[in-house]
Order: C-alpha cells, then sequence, then structure tokens
C-alpha cells in the first residue's frame, strides 16, 4: 500500500478495511495497518483522530477500534506501543462504546465466539483473515522492522 496524499498511513489503512466485513477484509491494508501499528513511529492518536474526522458511520468506527485493540494482542508489539495504543483507542470513547462481554463458559471449537468483536459491539471478526498477519510477527521480520524505523 502506498503512502497517501494526506500522510496518515494507518487512517487510510483502517479506512479500506472498515468498509467491508471484517473477515473479509483486504489483506494488504490489514498488513499496512498492523505494521504500522507494531513497527513504525507514527502517532497513533493523529491517525486515530485522522480517522474519526472521516468516519461518523458507528459501524466502521466500532470496527476500526477493535482492529486497533487486536493488534495490541499480538507478540511482536512492544510495551510502549501497547500503551500508546490503548491510549489512542480511548479517542473511541466519544464515538462509541464498549460492551460488557460475559465469558463463555467451555464451550467447542467451532462455536466459540470473538469476545473482543462482542466487546466492540460487532458479530464479526478477523477469523482466519489474522493468518495473513503472521508472516509479519516474526522475530527475523521484527528485527527487520526495528532496524529499519530506528
Amino acid at each position: 500500500m502506498t503512502k497517501p496524499a494526506n500522510g496518515h498511513v494507518l487512517s487510510s489503512a483502517l479506512d479500506t478495511l472498515v468498509k467491508r466485513p471484517l473477515n473479509q477484509a483486504d489483506d494488504a491494508a490489514l498488513v499496512s495497518a498492523a505494521k504500522a501499528v507494531w513497527y513504525s513511529k507514527l502517532n497513533l492518536e493523529s491517525e486515530v483522530t485522522a480517522f474519526l474526522n472521516c468516519h461518523s458511520d458507528e459501524v466502521e468506527v466500532r470496527r476500526a477500534g477493535y482492529l486497533l485493540e487486536r493488534f495490541t494482542r499480538f507478540a511482536c508489539v512492544s510495551d510502549s506501543r501497547v500503551s500508546e495504543t490503548l491510549n489512542a483507542i480511548e479517542l473511541f470513547a466519544h464515538s462509541t462504546s464498549k460492551h460488557e462481554v460475559i465469558p463463555q463458559a467451555t464451550v467447542p471449537l467451532r462455536r466459540r465466539r470473538d469476545e473482543l468483536a462482542i466487546a466492540w459491539g460487532l458479530n464479526e471478526g478477523l477469523g482466519l483473515k489474522a493468518q495473513s498477519l503472521m508472516p509479519f510477527q516474526t522475530r527475523h521480520y521484527e528485527a527487520e522492522q526495528r532496524a529499519t524505523f530506528s
């Protein structure tokens, strides 16, 4: 994905991702958004602000919040970046609210639900699309990215 004219790489990727159900996410936009959160030095609060200035649809805002929070749950993201991302997610509080989720009892694997998606008020999650992010989380790839963005 090329850098958008306005310079908001993450906001642009999120714009593409929130237009469709998350289990139909564009792989290139998904990878671009994840790498922007995990490895770049982007100011996430300004990226989220740029996104929110262009989006008022509640489902789209919920999808974006879900994605950002989901990206914090991968092992390759640093603790400081998780903290920064969670602070940026607070900006969504004015646009939408998260729901309290009651944990399920033991459920067969095929019937499990994405608790984070439900917390964001969504009936959908990334599902198997998360597999497209796997090559970008290896220690080798992470070391290359950290060296590039340092």
